[in-house]
């Protein structure tokens, strides 16, 4: 879908449940939607921008009920990680200290070679 169409889309969409929800006409519904795409102000167009607020709500409803269930384990995985660094960390002091050789932007395999 281009984004030509899917934008036609939302519009018929809002169109319709302005038509729905608020009672107006089909013309009203159409010049409200059209004068919120070329942001002008009319007598509607805060209803087409409640409506677009209510379409997104409505859509994202159930992604959100899928991130605040999956929230106690995101929450369980950050504090795994979070212990496994530490735990490395207290590990490995001298793999730190053996790189200390030489500054932060040397490589070990020396300079790249230089083209002829």
């Amino acid at each position: 879908m281009t984004p030509e169409q899917a934008s036609a889309r939302a519009a018929l969409l809002l169109i319709g449940r302005l038509v729905k929800r608020h009672g107006l006409t089909v013309e009203e519904a159409v010049t409200a939607v059209a004068q919120r795409r070329r942001r002008e102000t009319g007598p509607h167009t805060d209803l087409v921008v409640a409506e677009a607020h209510a379409v997104l709500a409505e859509a994202l409803a159930p992604i959100r009920a899928c991130m605040d269930a999956l929230r106690p384990m995101a929450q369980a995985a950050a504090a795994a990680m979070a212990e496994l660094g530490r735990a490395l960390n207290q590990a490995a002091p001298v793999a730190r200290a053996a790189r200390a050789d030489r500054p932060a932007w040397a490589s070990p395999y020396g300079p790249p070679p230089r083209r002829r």
